[in-house]
């Protein structure tokens, strides 16, 4: 990370938390990259969709950059509550301003640090819409009852968001000519209607119009 030690040890102490307990639901929704302007500034990028998130609380979580593969990984606790004082679009990310952070070198060396918020802290949705974080993990069943797989990420191709569905173990892996870019195995359903019969959350299930050799 850029910035002289010095500055590094400032720009923690800047970000420090005062105390509040840590959350245990914290989701990564973007990253840090670098100073903006003069006054302390910085620039965000948000991961997809989330950038609703960030606007709707200003409660957000320091996180270091995750250790190189190896490496103990720093836990929950070590994240660090900011106090936002600023936010607004700019270009295609976000610059935000928070307590403690005033000058560009404050803000360079947090370049590459994760932006986490609470998913208590999430803005409601509209019926029909959800947050990719409520369907990772959850089970992917066809209208004949097969259980297609779990569902491992999202991704979106430009005109909508598609459903990564990776398969039960014993089958992963067995489809080794995969789209460009896709895992062998992984299977992408679009998220659309035609497509996605219903998502029930509570019980981690998303019913589908889709066979296991499409």
């Amino acid at each position: 990370m850029p910035g002289a030690v010095g500055t590094r040890h400032a720009a923690e102490h800047a970000v420090a938390s005062t105390g509040t307990a840590v959350p245990s639901d914290l989701v990564e929704v973007g990253f840090l990259r670098g100073a903006y302007g003069l006054q302390g500034w910085s620039h965000v990028q948000p991961h997809s969709g989330d950038a609703d998130v960030l606007r709707g609380t200003r409660q957000w979580w320091l996180r270091r950059p995750r250790p190189a593969a190896g490496a103990p990984a720093a836990p929950d606790d070590t994240a660090a509550l900011l106090e936002v004082t600023g936010l607004r679009a700019q270009g295609a990310g976000l610059v935000a301003k928070w307590r403690g952070c005033e000058d560009p070198e404050a803000a360079e060396a947090l370049k590459g640090c994760a932006i986490a918020v609470s998913r208590a802290s999430f803005p409601r949705l509209p019926q029909g819409q959800y947050y990719w974080v409520d369907l990772v993990g959850a089970r992917v069943v066809n209208r004949s009852g097969v259980h297609l797989g779990s569902i491992s990420g999202l991704r979106n191709n430009g005109a909508h968001d598609l459903l990564e569905v990776e398969p039960p173990p014993a089958e992963a892996g067995q489809d080794s000519a995969a789209a460009p870019g896709v895992a062998p195995g992984i299977m992408l359903i679009p998220m659309v209607p035609a497509y996605v019969d219903g998502v029930e959350l509570a019980a981690r299930r998303i019913r589908v119009d889709w066979e296991p050799d499409w």
